[in-house]
């Protein structure tokens, strides 16, 4: 029976794994800690995930406020930008196909909408949440849902930006437009390091992320972001409340939409009111 993921090398040692998973077209990353010719030298060491230091990029850690425990990584590349959190996985099988359906539930239940395609990492979530910000006006937050299957782990990619935007039909301006890092990002995101380790985790159980020692928590404001669009008129009433998102046991659903300012980031601050941020 093949494995619905296999790590193979390439011919140069000096490159990153090959990536295969199942039927999917072969794509690359992110990396597994334990595949041939990997190496970290240089990384910066967050834990669970093992991410290349780049001067034009920001790093920062979602940290909940009232535990301290940090529960995702974003990272901004002017005005895009890419959450990633990672999860204990089946040793047998991979966990997206079932997780999309619970992500589209969330936030069907919010008022918003999504929608399956077909991406550079198969398939992925589109998705458009009402969002209400601090002076009142309703947008619509647009985010792509991207799920990797790995050995023993699944990484969740939450990608927003001008091209996200763009891909749903929405006009933006060509200044925002001349700031959209996706590609940049996306292939970030393949050159990450999984570092699943060896201990027993329930499925679905977020991996443990740490701050680095170089790392500064600083409180970021709600702010309107470039990944928010315009909402129609909403009817009478109280504004939709953004998804919910269940519990470990429920599986990994997403965080209710960010609202950061594009230079802040990924916008799990909203909701704990706590970051902390790396300047390599």
């Amino acid at each position: 029976m093949t494995p619905f993921w296999k790590a193979t090398t390439r011919p140069d040692p000096s490159q990153p794994a090959h990536v295969e998973r199942g039927t999917l077209s072969p794509t690359t990353g992110p990396l597994d800690s334990g595949d041939p010719g990997v190496s970290t030298e240089g990384y910066l060491d967050l834990g669970a995930f093992r991410l290349p230091v780049r001067a034009d990029l920001k790093i920062r850690l979602d940290v909940d406020k009232t535990s301290g425990v940090v529960a995702a990584v974003t990272v901004q590349a002017d005005a895009s930008s890419v959450q990633l959190t990672a999860f204990a996985a089946p040793r047998s099988r991979g966990v997206w196909d079932d997780v999309r359906p619970e992500i589209a539930a969330a936030v069907s239940g919010g008022g918003g909408s999504s929608e399956e395609r077909e991406g550079s990492f198969g398939t992925e979530l589109v998705a458009r949440v009402p969002s209400t910000l601090p002076d009142g006006r309703t947008v619509l937050q647009v985010q792509r849902f991207c799920g990797v299957d790995g050995p023993r782990w699944f990484v969740r990619a939450v990608f927003s930006g001008p091209e996200v935007l763009q891909s749903v039909g929405a006009t933006i301006p060509d200044e925002l437009a001349a700031r959209a890092r996706g590609a940049d990002l996306e292939e970030l995101v393949r050159t990450v390091v999984v570092v699943r380790g060896t201990d027993p985790m329930a499925p679905r159980e977020p991996l443990p992320l740490r701050l680095p020692e170089t790392a500064r928590r600083v409180v970021t404001p709600a702010a309107p972001t470039p990944d928010a669009v315009p909402a129609p008129a909403p009817a009478p009433g109280p504004a939709p409340a953004p998804a919910p998102v269940p519990g470990p046991a429920a599986g990994p659903a997403p965080e209710p939409p960010p609202a950061p300012a594009p230079e802040q980031g990924v916008a799990s601050g909203e909701q704990s009111g706590e970051q902390a941020t790396s300047t390599p």
